[in-house]
């Protein structure tokens, strides 16, 4: 009687625990859903993929990737950026109690990150854009935020490839020499 018990309070406890876990993978699906009929590229990252950025080894950008557990970015066509159709994921995840972390616009650059965190779980979705490209971007897991200056300036110094700004015609241009 007992084990029948605990069989039925393990299998409870496992349905209880991937209900939680289909609300955060969910959560990725309002971005995915926009960009799809938008996106020129999709880039998927996840930690090992990561890890290859990081051209000279730099600590910080160890420090920083360590808690991600993914990390998608769209980079969104020309269209989408002319008609500033990426104010609607905005609203959809406003709509999904994400707070806003950071906003930056005007100018030639703007710039939006909201978050939500759920226990141990953070989820960040943001927009780039600025005169020559908008990217949108997902990530699941914890950030390290006090790094991400040291790894501006890494990047500025060619020690760390951008994922937000890859150029994939350069690969084939390698390859074909």
């Amino acid at each position: 009687m007992t084990t029948m018990m605990t069989k039925k309070k393990i299998l409870i406890s496992f349905v209880l625990l991937l209900s939680s876990l289909q609300t955060l993978v969910a959560q990725e699906q309002p971005l995915k859903d926009f960009a799809e009929d938008r996106k020129e590229r999709k880039l998927c990252f996840y930690p090992s993929t990561l890890r290859m950025l990081n051209l000279s080894g730099n600590a910080e950008f160890d420090e920083l990737t360590t808690g991600i557990e993914k990390l998608l970015v769209y980079t969104l066509d020309s269209a989408a950026r002319a008609d500033k159709s990426y104010q609607q994921i905005i609203e959809t995840y406003r709509k999904l109690d994400y707070e806003e972390y950071a906003s930056v616009y005007g100018g030639k650059l703007d710039f939006f990150v909201y978050g939500k965190d759920e226990g141990s779980e953070s989820e960040y979705v943001g927009i780039i854009k600025n005169d020559e490209m908008l990217t949108a971007f997902y990530l699941r897991g914890r950030l390290a935020v006090n790094k991400i200056p040291g790894l501006i300036r890494t990047m500025d110094e060619g020690g760390l490839m951008n994922p937000f700004d890859f150029n994939l015609d350069d690969f084939g241009k390698h390859t074909q020499d």
